[in-house]
């Protein structure tokens, strides 16, 4: 589900770019809780969080988060399963969007290589199917989980990797991964280096997700520059700020069809490879 809400509209669509060759340290997700608010520019406007458990095979995380504004508000639940590389198996997103009630449910088919995706919105129920990919995340809007995922993604740096929007009946999309120079915060009231990337999910309109990090992969702050929102987790505050980046210069290029990639062999599930 997406937010559409007076001051800004979040619609993310996409053409595929290249990133320079830079990666971190292989992550581990870091499990328990944490708690984000919500700021649109300077105000509070709502909270959220998220559970990470390990599982035998993997893990399950669940994640919740609502807005309110003077004429809209947002509110979801999100419940994840992971297998132990990061790759999604099943997701299943309901919620509230200006009062009324959607759902949107991913899940890996008998042969793990495609999502059978069902969206339920306006009183009629939809079904799709889309190709499933290692290095993906499903990314709500705001949802500090997918925030929280997008950063092991990060920190493994593949060469391809993938966002599934849950708009419309599922929006599958490349992404793009550009490491930053890191900058201080206080966690805590303790100083810190937040480790910085940018994920690019590139249009005519490019949408950019600013994550800010710790070495061990725990999230402290996701930042919408194009729609002035932020998620900075409980205690956490920037020190310092990178300078604002230039305007995205359009591009002429022609646009051509998204590359697929065949499955790979193995156990399931599988992954498509990148």
């Amino acid at each position: 589900m997406r937010v559409s809400a007076p001051c800004s509209t979040l619609v993310l669509l996409s053409v595929l770019s290249c990133a320079p060759a830079r990666s971190f340290s292989q992550p581990a997700l870091p499990s328990g809780s944490a708690h984000y608010k919500i700021h649109l520019q300077d105000k509070t406007i709502g909270e959220c969080d998220y559970t990470l458990q390990p599982t035998p095979n993997g893990y399950s995380i669940t994640s919740h988060g609502k807005l309110n504004l003077t004429k809209f508000s947002y509110s979801f639940t999100n419940t994840q399963l992971l297998d132990s590389s990061f790759n999604l198996i099943r997701d299943e997103l309901s919620g509230s969007v200006a009062g009324s009630p959607v759902s949107f449910i991913a899940a890996a088919d008998s042969t793990g290589r495609q999502f059978a995706i069902t969206v339920s919105a306006n009183g009629s129920q939809t079904q799709n199917t889309l190709d499933r990919h290692q290095h993906l995340v499903l990314l709500p809007d705001l949802d500090p989980a997918a925030y929280l995922l997008l950063t092991a993604v990060v920190i493994q740096h593949p060469p391809t990797s993938w966002i599934l929007i849950p708009k419309e009946n599922g929006i599958l999309v490349p992404s793009t991964i550009t490491p930053e120079s890191s900058l201080r915060g206080q966690l805590n009231g303790s100083q810190i280096d937040a480790l910085h990337a940018t994920v690019a999910i590139n249009s005519e309109n490019a949408i950019d997700v600013d994550l800010f990090f710790t070495s061990d992969g725990r999230l402290l702050e996701a930042d919408l520059p194009q729609q002035n929102f932020t998620v900075v987790r409980d205690g956490f505050k920037m020190t310092e700020r990178s300078a604002p980046a230039a305007p995205a210069q359009s591009s002429a290029a022609p646009k051509t069809a998204p590359t697929r990639f065949p499955a790979p062999r193995g156990s399931y599930p599988h992954t498509q490879e990148q």
